[in-house]
């Protein structure tokens, strides 16, 4: 399984991860539906402090202090800096929850900042990152999306043309790495809530998980949210070469999410797949 997800807008919403065990925001019934994989979660990236994100917190940490599994395994929990929710949750949890029996840290993020997330090791071959980017949510509410990173290597521009014959000498005589240059490349994203993402802060990605709150522009009353269109044009500009997945669809949507595919991919030229998360319903991708 590489992400297990529940998205339902205004209720909850949480992805999570596997390949780095990593859980994108904790919406309630997380620890719920993961059970005891609660256990394997090593990071948690938070989006921004609304309830339906952050609400299944209060369960997690309980979870991981006195469910059967590894109870001294640390938990990380990452947020946006000066996020007054969140801050607020934070204290509660503290307070209530003096006898953590594991290493439980609050590091607060903003846009720029990065956290190595596999690979610290100084002989690992392509390490990777979460890099946290600004989003637009609401004036009063900071939020922040994440892109995982890799770290990868190819053969440096000068080679390209050089044949096959030559590479494997120069590669003998003088070792690989004058041959290959390190470069980055986004593998997933997650904008969280958020209006449409900025193309250039998740440019290249591989996997967009966008805001699809509305998939009909006439019932969006304000500018909140992104709609399936807009959604769908940012994974375009973006160059999003796998997968687009819509998260935080409206319950009013939940019988016509083929509808709205179809039309979307019959007015937009794709080259990535699309695929909507069913609003309350489990969503799993292996």
């Amino acid at each position: 399984m590489k992400i297990l997800s529940y998205s339902k807008a205004l209720y909850s919403s949480w992805l999570y991860y596997s390949p780095d065990r990593l859980l994108f925001d904790a919406g309630e019934s997380v620890s719920s539906i993961m059970g005891n994989k609660s256990f394997a979660i090593e990071r948690v990236f938070l989006s921004h402090g609304h309830t339906d994100h952050i609400a299944g917190l209060v369960s997690l940490v309980n979870i991981r202090n006195n469910a059967m599994g590894d109870k001294k395994k640390p938990l990380t929990i990452y947020y946006p800096r000066n996020n007054f929710h969140i801050s607020e949750l934070m204290n509660y949890l503290n307070r209530t929850n003096s006898n953590v029996s594991y290493p439980l840290e609050w590091v607060p993020l903003e846009g720029g900042d990065e956290v190595q997330v596999f690979g610290e090791e100084e002989s690992s071959r392509n390490p990777r990152y979460v890099k946290a980017f600004s989003t637009d949510h609401s004036r009063s509410e900071v939020s922040l999306g994440y892109n995982v990173i890799e770290v990868r290597q190819r053969l440096k521009e000068e080679y390209e043309e050089t044949p096959q014959k030559e590479i494997k000498e120069i590669a003998e005589e003088e070792g690989r790495d004058k041959l290959m240059e390190d470069y980055r490349q986004k593998t997933f994203t997650y904008g969280g809530d958020s209006v449409p993402l900025d193309p250039k802060k998740i440019s290249g990605t591989e996997v967009l998980c966008h805001d699809c709150t509305f998939l009909n522009e006439e019932d969006r009353k304000m500018y909140k949210h992104a709609t399936l269109d807009e959604a769908v044009d940012v994974a375009i500009e973006a160059g999003v070469s796998k997968k687009m997945l819509g998260l935080h669809i409206s319950s009013r949507y939940k019988n016509d999410l083929e509808k709205y595919k179809k039309k979307v991919l019959e007015d937009k030229k794709t080259s990535f797949e699309l695929e909507l998360v069913p609003p309350g319903q489990i969503y799993r991708e292996y």
